[in-house]
């Protein structure tokens, strides 16, 4: 089974899957992706070892949504990378790479191959749309329609499935996850520089509220960095660290210095050693919008505690035993949750156990690539299997192996 994936760029989280789709048996694994824009998250990782990948010329928009800026690739040569690959089915990443997708769609129509649409179905928020937005909607939801498989994230994709009237055959969950084997595998070898950390940042003693992820005006950092003022003076050995950067940095740093915050720790990106951080965290907190860094602190043994995230939340979540899902925007039930948690240390402690337990032996790489592959497999056998030659012949296909 010839696989093709398109892709705005190849984050760093996700090339692990990438990966591990190039060494499943019996698929030949091919990325189609366009190039970094600077000064957005939306860049390709450092690593892309490990498949075979084209990057292709790219026209590069940006556009801002939910306080952010991101990239909105256009590759013209897509659908020529696309023929000379010939692919049994294509791996289609969802809206956020909607202008791409008008060729891809276009491409497989021609070609009748069969398409797989990954994506996070619809956020909460989303009623709330400008009228450009709704049309991206509406041109989402076409292509929805077209798919042979729809790919979700979580529960609450199928839920939008569900409500879009998509036929359940076609529907399959891929609870969104870091690579949870190479975060196991890595753990143990961090733990021994934990404490050296911990000192180098002045934690000593200290409770840790973590943050990890892009530090971003959607994210609601202002309002966790209220929260924790509000917090410490009741647990003066309270402190709050935020790994990550964005644009929004800056412009939080000077706030929580106006407003003489204390305790408040920028540590900026990490990615390599990341383990350490998460091992220094007690809880581990998301405010606002996110996904995988909540598998990531489960897979450490941190309670999570999470309001609206890409939906992932509502499968990795169990409220009360691993931790809780809060209003978006409430910071009275969330600050109230914490303070509950803090004063029952043992409690958070069990709902931490629970959190690893939920990744290792519920949702972790290995379900999520199986049910990718179900999706692949499914679409695959809608176009009638794997096709052994393109129109141009089999050389066409020799030529891009």
């Amino acid at each position: 089974m010839r696989v093709a994936l398109t892709y705005r760029v190849l984050p760093h989280w996700r090339v692990p899957v990438f990966r591990r789709l190039a060494r499943w048996p019996g698929i030949h694994f091919r990325a189609f992706h366009g190039g970094d824009f600077p000064g957005t998250p939306t860049i390709n990782g450092p690593d892309l070892s490990g498949f075979e990948r084209r990057q292709m010329a790219t026209i590069r928009l940006v556009r801002s949504s939910a306080g952010a800026r991101a990239g909105l690739p256009l590759c013209p040569t897509l659908p020529w990378h696309l023929l000379r690959f010939w692919p049994d089915v294509i791996l289609a990443e969802g809206n956020s790479n909607l202008l791409n997708n008008f060729l891809v769609f276009a491409y497989a129509t021609l070609t009748r191959t069969p398409i797989v649409f990954w994506t996070l179905g619809e956020l909460r928020h989303e009623h709330q749309l400008s009228r450009v937005q709704r049309l991206f909607r509406w041109i989402t939801h076409g292509m929805e329609k077209r798919s042979a498989a729809l790919l979700g994230y979580s529960t609450k994709a199928l839920e939008y499935f569900d409500r879009q009237g998509y036929p359940k055959e076609r529907q399959f969950r891929a609870v969104n996850c870091v690579d949870t084997d190479a975060v196991l595998n890595r753990i143990e070898g961090a733990r021994p520089h934990v404490d050296a950390l911990r000192t180098q940042l002045g934690l000593d003693g200290k409770r840790v509220l973590l943050f990890v992820g892009s530090i971003t005006g959607s994210k609601r950092l202002d309002e966790l960095a209220a929260i924790h003022a509000r917090l410490r003076q009741r647990y003066p050995d309270l402190e709050l660290l935020l790994v990550g950067d964005g644009e929004y940095r800056d412009e939080l740093q000077r706030l929580v210095a106006e407003r003489e915050y204390q305790g408040v720790h920028f540590a900026g990106k990490v990615i390599d050693g990341v383990s350490k951080y998460f091992l220094l965290g007690d809880i581990f907190v998301m405010p606002s919008l996110g996904g995988l860094a909540i598998s990531e602190a489960m897979a450490h043994g941190l309670p999570v505690l999470v309001t609206e995230a890409d939906g992932c939340e509502v499968d990795l979540v169990e409220p009360g035993r691993n931790g809780y899902i809060l209003p978006l925007g409430d910071q009275q039930a969330f600050e109230q949750t914490l303070a509950e948690l803090l004063d029952d240390p043992e409690k958070a402690r069990a709902m931490g156990q629970h959190s690893r337990w939920i990744i290792e032996n519920r949702y972790n790489i290995h379900t999520y690539m199986e049910n990718v592959v179900r999706a692949l497999e499914f679409a695959c056998r809608r176009g009638e299997g794997p096709r052994r030659e393109s129109p141009r012949g089999q050389a066409v296909m020799e030529s891009a192996s």
